[in-house]
């Protein structure tokens, strides 16, 4: 890339003299026009062209400034025309699986690992030259999807409001009492992060029914209430209507944290570091264009300037974790099993929601 800081090329354009025309101008001026609307009759209205067809169509969850910037210096490189079609992981997965969603899909960029492992039968396995830099464990095995990013799942406190003598340091810390009904989480079944948190709460806790009690004190701390979305998670933090929120690490500078009063906590018992991927979708239009994306977005240039502009950590290996961020060697990094925690994803849901509903308020 030629520099991680994109830039858009100056406005270009020419000005029309406005001057009133005089006698003889306007009567020719309504001898052309006689002689337009007689030509006309009897003909078609000109319908406008058609916008050019895509030569790629990029289903994308990532931040659009994000989406913007990489995508400007994919069509500068290549010349290739680039439709997006942006949401959240759960929608776009949802038109893919419908079948007759339009347009149709030649990629996926964005959503969690886990996310993608429970549709792998929707995608098309794709080995990129790039994935060699990307680490076992940020991409599956057969190739169905490769990590772009990572994201350690974190705790935030108001350190406004929590100060750090009272402000939870692990896991373990959040059935204290103190902060009963104070902590922001979203809903795990609408929201890919808040699934991977409650995953990584059991995990943490040792796996199994012990894990289930951590859980369990977890949910009584709720009182029931979980948020719509993930995004306000930090908002309600950074509010004070939270003391404490559970989160991915990148949340924080998506939202701009620039002078707020929201710290991130790496819990000590340590925390899961889940990417989110691209992947080829099965059957893809331009199926070419797809795969010289996926070799484009994996590469060095974009992990510089997802690191430097946008504070997130590159699954490259090679790549430095961005500005004001530990290195992810530093943090206590648990054994997370992508496959397994796709495939128990309904009962650990259900399980769940039997839990919320009884600590919920009467």
């Amino acid at each position: 890339m030629r520099s991680p800081h994109l830039r858009d090329g100056p406005a270009t354009g020419t000005r029309t003299d406005r001057r009133l025309p005089g006698a003889a101008g306007l009567a020719a001026a309504f001898v052309l026009a006689v002689s337009a609307a007689l030509s006309a009759c009897g003909s078609r209205v000109t319908e406008p062209a058609p916008e050019p067809p895509a030569d790629l169509v990029v289903y994308s969850s990532h931040p659009a400034e994000m989406v913007r910037t990489i995508l400007r210096e994919f069509r500068d490189r290549t010349g290739l025309r680039v439709r997006v079609v942006a949401g959240g992981t759960g929608e776009l997965l949802g038109r893919l699986r419908s079948g007759d969603a339009s347009p149709r899909a030649d990629l996926l960029w964005g959503g969690g690992a886990e996310s993608l492992a429970a549709v792998a039968d929707l995608l098309e396995p794709y080995v990129s030259p790039e994935a060699a830099a990307v680490p076992e464990g940020l991409k599956d095995p057969k190739g169905a999807w490769t990590g772009f990013t990572v994201l350690p799942m974190v705790m935030i406190v108001n350190d406004r409001l929590l100060p750090p003598e009272r402000a939870p340091r692990a896991w373990a810390d959040l059935g204290s009492e103190r902060l009963r009904g104070s902590v922001a989480y979203a809903d795990p079944s609408v929201s890919g992060s808040a699934y991977t948190i409650l995953r990584t709460l059991l995990l943490a806790g040792g796996g199994g029914e012990a894990g289930w009690s951590r859980v369990a004190a977890f949910a009584r701390i709720l009182e029931g209430n979980v948020l719509p979305e993930s995004s306000q998670v930090f908002r309600g933090v950074a509010s004070g209507e939270y003391l404490a929120g559970l989160t991915y690490e990148t949340a924080v500078t998506d939202a701009g944290r620039s002078g707020s009063d929201v710290r991130v906590v790496y819990p000590a018992d340590g925390t899961s570091a889940i990417p989110d991927c691209v992947a080829l979708v099965r059957g893809a239009p331009h199926p070419e264009a797809a795969r010289a994306f996926v070799d484009f977005v994996l590469g060095p240039d974009v992990a510089a300037v997802v690191a430097v502009r946008f504070g997130r950590r590159s699954a490259r290996a090679d790549a430095p974790a961005p500005e004001g961020l530990p290195p992810l060697s530093s943090l206590r990094i648990l054994p997370y099993d992508v496959e397994r925690s796709a495939a128990e994803r309904a009962g650990t849901l259900a399980r769940f929601r039997d839990l919320l509903a009884g600590a919920a308020r009467p």
